[in-house]
């Protein structure tokens, strides 16, 4: 899928403009709970039916959700979530986001790091992105695999058209919830994780 015009190539050079990724050398573990200290600061954890130990965001509304406040960049692992939440540079590029219907989006932990850990969906006029469950598992030489055939409805992506893409606070550009249907239905999905020099990298969608 390529996107022509003067419009895309000047939103090329904004997604990839001097920005550089990079993962923690240091991993916490505190009681078999990884980045239990840095995150106990920005939230609380909580156990979950069948022990899973998760952590949510404090001082946040009833509708908030992982991967919307921030922006894009492109960079060599792919596309990267530069979030602007003080937690952002752990809980978007470590673990997994789950919904539960008691304490809604929680963040379970985990030690890999990605530029995004992102679905993503695409058609001529929009981008859209969704946090992988817990039950997406990235491997070398095959990606990204599910041990449960789960994938988050409709409702729970954000949609941008092309343009808007690597906007900084990207939130104010999203898609009605009224119209989130009618985008998901007519967009396809991609998955596109690989394994390069000891790092996973998530090209998501062409521009």
């Amino acid at each position: 899928m390529k996107k022509l015009g003067l419009s895309i190539f000047i939103l090329a050079l904004v997604c990839v403009f001097s920005f550089k990724s990079y993962a923690k050398e240091n991993i916490t573990v505190v009681g078999g709970i990884y980045f239990h200290s840095e995150l106990s600061s920005y939230g609380n954890w909580y156990k979950l039916k069948g022990g899973i130990n998760v952590w949510r965001p404090s001082n946040v509304s009833y509708d908030w959700g992982p991967y919307r406040n921030g922006r894009w960049f492109s960079t060599d692992d792919g596309w990267y979530w530069d979030s602007d939440e003080d937690y952002g540079y752990i809980a978007y590029h470590y673990g997994r986001w789950l919904y539960d219907d008691y304490y809604g989006w929680v963040w379970v932990p985990g030690s890999v790091w990605a530029p995004a850990w992102v679905d993503w969906r695409y058609d001529d006029d929009y981008i859209g992105w969704a946090p992988l469950p817990p039950y997406a598992e990235f491997s070398i030489g095959i990606g990204i695999s599910f041990t449960n055939n789960f994938h988050y409805g409709y409702n729970y992506w954000n949609f941008v058209s092309y343009t808007n893409f690597c906007s900084p606070n990207v939130y104010n550009y999203f898609a009605s919830n009224k119209f989130k249907y009618r985008i998901y239905s007519k967009t396809k999905y991609r998955n596109n994780y690989s394994y390069n020099r000891g790092r996973v990298i998530n090209r998501g969608v062409d521009l």
